[in-house]
């Protein structure tokens, strides 16, 4: 949660499909890049689900405090294998199978690209590199460990390889 005190205000950038919180002790306003502006007084709390493509808002304490925050996880539940897209990207992907499953890594995500797992049911989640991608981790085991264990999938800040760096509890 960030603030902007009296007097002062800040322009973030929202991503797209992603939710603000902007509340306030005072009075505020926000104001939507191209769109509308709406005014909180205290003791408001505003949600807004903010739509494609990224926005920037702009958020004015004219008194007392706002503050804010960004979410920018979505839980998204999942059963089965299932290949990493760009569109998982930021994401914490909940898996509800009672199996165990085989997430791949395919070598073309994007850069600084990141998604993490939690294993909601019984099985265990076992990561996969794809065709031409390199895993690099302080382990050598690929998969969670026990029911609830997670996992941090990050692809390396370098464009020119297809590594990504794994993280979490394994067996």
């Amino acid at each position: 949660m960030s603030s902007v005190s009296q007097g002062n205000s800040v322009t973030i950038i929202v991503p797209a499909n992603r939710v603000l919180e902007v509340s306030t002790a005072g009075e505020a306003s926000v104001t939507i890049e191209g769109g509308r502006t709406w005014w909180l007084r205290t003791g408001d709390k505003r949600r807004l689900l903010l739509p494609d493509p990224a926005k920037r808002v702009t958020i004015t304490a004219l008194s007392g405090t706002a503050t804010y925050t960004v979410f920018y996880t979505d839980v998204v539940p999942f059963t089965g294998n299932r290949t990493l897209s760009l569109d998982d990207n930021g994401k914490l992907l909940r898996c509800d199978d009672t199996s165990n499953v085989t997430i791949t890594v395919p070598r073309d995500l994007p850069e600084c690209f990141s998604v993490g797992f939690i294993m909601w049911g019984t099985g265990t989640i076992t990561v996969s590199a794809g065709s031409g991608a390199a895993k690099r981790s302080s382990v050598s085991a690929l998969s969670t460990q026990y029911q609830w264990g997670s996992v941090l999938i990050a692809k390396n800040a370098d464009e020119a390889s297809a590594e990504f760096v794994l993280g979490g509890g394994f067996s």
